[in-house]
């Protein structure tokens, strides 16, 4: 599993649709809106957290009949965002009661397009890999470690 921790944050799309009385076929009306789901989560490595993030995106699937339709239908659209989290998973307990907590990373508004929905980020837009090319002229590592750069102390 390992000791780092990660979140990402996801795109989920929600459709409600309404049918006509008595009938199977296409919705006579369809809404839909969009949430960004967040979960945490212990990976090796960021490429295992990448792989681990986009395995899960069919799991934000579900369909049901409680929404103001007909039927509820919800899918994940794609990643939003990927963050490492600090500190590590075996100081998590001790840090959650910490002033303030773990800071999880947050989701800003204003980065929808224009009809509001949350951007999608490509793979080298995730925050886990730009920290890491942030990195790299400071590190051979192919993966940095947290605190692995040029102002690391031992």
């Amino acid at each position: 599993m390992g000791d780092r921790l990660f979140v990402m944050q996801v795109v989920v799309a929600v459709e409600d649709q309404w049918f006509a009385p008595g009938t199977d076929g296409p919705p006579v009306r369809s809404e839909r809106r969009y949430r960004i789901d967040a979960q945490l989560f212990a990976a090796p490595d960021v490429e295992a957290a990448y792989r681990t993030a986009v395995a899960w995106l069919p799991g934000f699937s579900d369909t049901n009949h409680d929404g103001p339709g007909d039927l509820t239908r919800m899918f994940a659209v794609g990643l939003h965002q990927l963050e490492e989290v600090l500190p590590r998973r075996c100081e998590l307990a001790a840090a959650v009661g910490e002033p303030y907590g773990v800071d999880v990373g947050g989701y800003d508004p204003s980065d929808a397009d224009a009809d509001g929905v949350p951007r999608l980020l490509d793979r080298n837009e995730l925050e886990v890999f730009r920290a890491m090319r942030l990195l790299r002229p400071h590190t051979e590592a192919t993966d940095a470690e947290p605190g692995d750069g040029p102002d690391a102390t031992d």
